[in-house]
């Protein structure tokens, strides 16, 4: 004994052929089709936008690498100026201190 599925196609289940209506195979198909290109259009631009995000990302990593060089040579003028007038102002307080004991 064969079972009969209610389906929008009645399709015998373990039949051998399968009886459907050959216009609505068609439309089917065409609207799957449809989907099918809009999706495959869809992960292309996916794709393309990961891609150029790829790009922008390793263009900051570079400004980033400049930035922290930067960063470095700035703080080693910073701490040569301050040595420098660390230097100047122990030669004034020594000069001071000097000219206090003459008096």
């Amino acid at each position: 004994m064969k079972a009969m599925v209610a389906t929008p196609d009645l399709v015998e289940v373990g039949a051998s052929k399968c009886e459907r209506d050959e216009g609505k195979k068609g439309t089917t198909y065409g609207k799957t089709r449809d989907v099918v290109t809009s999706l495959e259009a869809r992960v292309s631009r996916l794709e393309s936008n990961f891609s150029t995000l790829g790009g922008r990302i390793d263009n900051l990593d570079g400004r980033c690498d400049g930035f922290e060089t930067e960063n470095a040579k700035i703080h080693s003028g910073i701490k040569d100026m301050l040595g420098g007038l660390e230097a100047d102002l122990r030669h004034a307080i020594e000069s001071f201190y000097s000219e206090i004991a003459k008096v």
